[in-house]
């Protein structure tokens, strides 16, 4: 009876032993899997869940973005819907008839409209072409509100503005665009910015810092390819402006692929020789012409009477980058890398946008080395 007693004690001092080793083991197990994975989706799985764009029209520009744009890309909140000056009408036509007049002097092409990037609202009267890196987050708000999303969600969802809006507005063929905009009281609208200013602002935002996977790809490339012709030690891991600048000349000079959305000249982004646009916004003076549109059009009813949500409120320092340096500062400070022949060639890139839209590249001329 003892030495069975003994027996059990002993089969059961060695099952519990062989079980704690296989918690132990399984513990181990568990535990190193679960960091790995964690691992994994803070580097590979986070990598992998940002495509590039497939086109101009996928690239994500959500909503949160307007709390920390790069070279104040969004302006301030828009008043209410009150009606415009005189100023400000003869302004707009002039802005328009500036860019019809190019359009004749230059001989440009007036075939072609690039229909991807434009939404036609017909219950509104509105068509827009969307440039991205110019206040395209403030109209594609708007157009969502047009659309029929109430507010409430579209201050909290986690949903890309753009596909919300596509849902609404699919993209037009170029024959409903030309349909649309002939149709009296329609407005169709272009908003500008700075052409400088815009490329700089596309620059540090997707490849000067860390950016999505596409643009890293498309860092590594441009890197690789103009690195080894700079002089001195560069250490950043994204092109340098320099090199950047580099790439776009290349690119425009081997004429082999479309430029990125962001940093596609407007002249080709949005055709403007093409679509005779009624209305010529600017980035500099959003809000107003946002307002001269609303009123224009008498949507004040649907927009309300401001935007003023918290995750959809615009930053209030146009003149200010997100790091809080001046913009006039930094644009020094980039242009500055370039010799005045690379300032020449970048200009056969955007000249006519600084031409059709008013804007002055003088300026530049006294940044760039001599």
């Amino acid at each position: 009876m003892i030495r069975k007693a003994k027996r059990f004690k002993s089969r059961t001092k060695i099952n519990t032993c062989y079980y704690l080793r296989c918690g132990a083991k399984t513990l181990t197990f568990l535990f190193w899997a679960t960091l790995y994975m964690v691992v994994m989706k803070l580097t590979v799985f986070k990598s992998s869940v940002e495509p590039a764009p497939k086109d101009w029209a996928m690239a994500p520009d959500n909503y949160t973005k307007w709390l920390g744009p790069v070279l104040g890309d969004e302006p301030e909140p828009e008043p209410e819907w009150i009606e415009p000056d005189n100023e400000t009408v003869v302004e707009l036509k002039s802005r328009a008839a500036t860019v019809q007049r190019v359009c004749r002097e230059r001989s440009l092409p007036t075939e072609r409209i690039n229909s991807k990037e434009f939404f036609v609202d017909h219950d509104h009267n509105i068509v827009w072409c969307n440039i991205f890196k110019a206040a395209s987050s403030s109209w594609l708000y708007k157009f969502n509100v047009l659309g029929g999303y109430d507010k409430k969600f579209l201050a909290r969802t986690k949903m890309i503005p753009l596909m919300l809006a596509r849902k609404k507005f699919p993209r037009p063929i170029e024959e409903e665009i030309r349909d649309a905009v002939r149709t009296p009281g329609v407005i169709s609208l272009i908003v500008v910015r700075e052409p400088f200013v815009r490329l700089l602002s596309a620059y540090r935002d997707k490849l000067e810092n860390v950016t999505p996977l596409y643009y890293r790809k498309l860092a590594r490339a441009i890197v690789a390819e103009h690195r080894p012709k700079a002089t001195g030690t560069i250490k950043s891991y994204g092109p340098t402006f320099n090199e950047f600048v580099a790439y776009l000349i290349t690119n425009h000079r081997a004429n082999d692929k479309p430029f990125d959305e962001h940093w596609a000249p407007y002249h080709q982004f949005c055709t403007p020789c093409s679509v005779n646009f009624t209305m010529i916004a600017k980035v500099e003076t959003l809000s107003r012409d946002s307002a001269f549109v609303i009123h224009e059009l008498g949507l004040g009813h649907v927009m309300g009477r401001t935007v003023g949500d918290r995750r959809t409120r615009l930053r209030t320092v146009i003149n200010k980058s997100k790091d809080g340096r001046n913009t006039t500062a930094l644009m020094k400070h980039y242009f500055s890398q370039l010799s005045e022949t690379m300032l020449d060639s970048l200009l056969e890139i955007y000249g006519l946008d600084f031409e059709m839209f008013g804007y002055d590249a003088n300026v530049y001329r006294n940044y760039v080395r001599k």
